[in-house]
């Protein structure tokens, strides 16, 4: 019996139907992901924590249901198919973190938020990555931008309570180091001054280390704290030629500690605490 040539076109279309080309694909995949991309990037930057829980929960359902929508599509085959299913776990693997920082809003902690930030940051990044490299301008590309805003706020958020901490700091630590008896004119007293001194600094300093730094601004603390040791640096460095009974020395290395005390403020200035800086307390 002979076959319609129709028929057997028709067959032989749907034997070799893999899915659809890639450039079919990520037409359909970035229409898909367009519209949660837009809902992440218009919402507000958030100002406070309970702001950043409300939008961390819509990224997460968002990008939740573009993982959903990106595996109902029918993808191509082969090779593009492995790459395609990476960038959909990319783009999946961003959920985690996203919904570790609502968690952490929720439940107003600092230092949760902080690594949730970066976490969410990095998967944003990979899933950026890849999903560029495959040619998509919706899909993990759009939804970086997006979380880069909410990702800036969370670091206003949690700056802001680094700078209140760190001010609150430096006004105990000023009380603290002006109850100490200034030395007087012998090298004796003034290693009296900084074995007082030394121990208040050091507390100051340590109690700075252990506060929740705004996700993206370690290296600008770092850079802070380093200054803050080498003013503690040059303090001992004072103290021992006080004990060494060398005055030339203490004397050439006060000029020294001038300078240390001169990059330290400039460091706090810098961040915007002003409280601690020169024009300080």
């Amino acid at each position: 019996m002979l076959i319609p040539a129709v028929a057997l076109a028709a067959a032989l279309t749907a034997c070799g139907d893999d899915g659809p080309n890639k450039a079919e694909f990520v037409a359909k995949a970035d229409a898909a992901c367009a519209p949660g991309n837009n809902a992440i990037s218009t919402t507000a930057k958030p100002t406070n924590a309970p702001q950043v829980a409300t939008a961390s929960g819509t990224a997460v359902t968002t990008i939740d249901s573009q993982v959903t929508a990106l595996r109902a599509l029918k993808m191509p085959g082969g090779k593009d198919k492995a790459q395609i299913q990476a960038i959909v776990a990319a783009i999946a693997d961003v959920s985690v973190p996203t919904k570790a920082l609502q968690d952490a809003a929720g439940k107003t902690d600092d230092a949760a938020m902080a690594k949730a930030a970066l976490d969410m940051q990095a998967k944003a990044d990979a899933a950026n990555k890849s999903a560029e490299a495959y040619g998509l301008a919706q899909c993990g590309t759009q939804l970086k931008f997006g979380l880069g805003n909410m990702f800036d706020g969370v670091k206003n958020v949690v700056k802001a309570t680094f700078v209140s901490k760190t001010e609150t700091l430096c006004r105990d630590f000023d009380r603290k180091a002006s109850s100490i008896t200034r030395p007087g004119s012998t090298l004796a007293s003034l290693t009296r001054y900084i074995d007082t001194f030394t121990p208040v600094m050091n507390k100051f300093v340590a109690d700075i280390r252990a506060l929740t730094v705004a996700p993206g601004d370690e290296g600008a603390i770092s850079e802070l704290t380093a200054a803050l040791d080498n003013l503690i640096a040059k303090f001992k460095e004072i103290g021992a030629a006080a004990v060494s009974n060398n005055p030339r020395l203490a004397g050439g290395l006060v000029n020294e500690l001038d300078v240390a005390g001169t990059a330290v403020n400039a460091k706090f200035d810098a961040y915007g605490l002003t409280v601690c800086g020169s024009a300080g307390v």
